[in-house]
């Protein structure tokens, strides 16, 4: 198997909520955006990604088939004029078909990459016409096709990377699989694949494996990037790990731990115990670097009371979230904490401004069921 080493700096994110007042910022909604849904479209969506090209933003938003009822459609959502430019549908069916794609990236309109997660897997490009353009099959058993909304994959210098770790580790049953490596790409020039070496779990996650212990859903990664800088994390990991392609530096930085949930042991049938945890659980959600400020922001979601007879996926936006933004070193440099019912953090895009952030919270009071809305939050220059 083909293996690349990139230099790495392991950081470990600092931070009780409760005790860094003095990092904490106020916020203001400078201005709504709202975009007007009709039929095809909904509020919705498997996973998203912003994109500015020629100078328009855009966010384009991709519902698979389990999520759409056997279709796939990839909307592309104009921001700067605040409407729903195309909505494209991709065929599961005949000659030039999409098989069951899961994930997606947009470089630019003529180049659209989507991939599957079943054998073998299969990347395809694509554009807005829906034309195949290429397909790549992959029959390598140890490399797999991960859904994950938050690690969706990205292009570095003709190289998409990709999250190549298998659904198994929602629920872990191989001593192997927690030393296998998580991010591989693929080389678009020559069709090669190649592992990322060193890119494996945090050891918080191996020693409570080793001990029958795991982090229900939680064993899919976080991915972002930022020029040449990969950043890979976990929601129950305080640790973050900055991968500088090209660059010989190899540091580990280690401040206080945040209060994450605890592992509990492993039951693969016991889903609903499972789902309980992991909703109220205090945690680390979304990754994104904010390029303006040159900071990195992950979502922390507080703790939440449930009960059981609660419906379980609307009861994790009942949640409080804050915004923790890191410097590069791991230092806590702010936090803004959010209204409780009010956003759906799911999608977060630095601007110049501030941060726009989707407001489609099923307890928002003042959310509209036929528009997709966001706030424009501007807030104080961190010290």
């Amino acid at each position: 198997m083909y293996r690349i080493l990139l230099a790495s700096i392991t950081i470990f994110l600092m931070s009780s909520c409760d005790s860094n007042d003095d990092k904490k910022l106020d916020f203001t909604i400078i201005e709504n955006l709202k975009i007007k849904l009709d039929n095809e479209t909904n509020e919705m969506a498997s996973n998203s990604q912003f994109k500015n090209i020629d100078g328009t933003d855009y966010l384009f938003r991709f519902r698979d088939y389990q999520s759409s009822q056997n279709a796939q459609q990839l909307e592309v959502i104009n921001l700067t004029e605040e409407k729903v430019e195309k909505i494209i549908d991709f065929p599961m069916e005949g000659p030039n078909s999409f098989n069951e794609m899961v994930n997606f990236y947009v470089h630019n309109f003529d180049s659209i990459f989507f991939h599957n997660e079943a054998f073998p897997l299969t990347f395809y490009l694509t554009d807005t016409s829906k034309t195949l353009k290429q397909k790549w099959e992959i029959e390598n058993m140890e490399i797999g096709g991960g859904w994950s909304s938050n690690a969706a994959p990205f292009l570095i210098d003709d190289k998409l990377y990709f999250c190549s770790i298998s659904t198994q580790s929602f629920y872990p049953d191989d001593q192997d699989f927690i030393d296998y490596n998580f991010l591989s790409y693929l080389n678009l020039n020559n069709g090669e694949i190649k592992e990322v070496e060193s890119v494996k779990y945090p050891k918080t996650f191996t020693e409570n494996f080793k001990n029958g212990k795991w982090y229900p859903w939680s064993g899919k990664p976080y991915f972002n990037h930022y020029n040449k800088n990969i950043f890979v994390g976990f929601n129950m990991s305080s640790e973050i790990n900055i991968f500088k392609l090209g660059k010989a530096e190899n540091i580990n930085l280690e401040v206080s731990s945040k209060n994450l949930a605890e592992a509990v042991s492993i039951d693969i049938n016991d889903f609903a115990s499972n789902q309980l945890h992991i909703i109220g659980s205090p945690q680390l959600g979304k990754m994104v670097y904010d390029p303006y400020r040159d900071k990195l922001i992950r979502l922390y979601k507080h703790p939440l009371e449930i009960d059981e007879s609660e419906d379980r996926l609307n009861a994790y936006y009942r949640s409080k979230f804050s915004l923790l933004f890191f410097e590069l070193n791991g230092k806590l440099a702010a936090e803004i904490e959010l209204p409780k019912n009010t956003f759906n953090p799911s999608v977060i895009i630095p601007t110049n401004k501030g941060l726009l952030i989707n407001t489609d919270n099923p307890f928002n009071s003042k959310n509209h069921e036929d528009f997709l809305e966001f706030a424009h939050i501007a807030f104080d220059n961190m010290q």
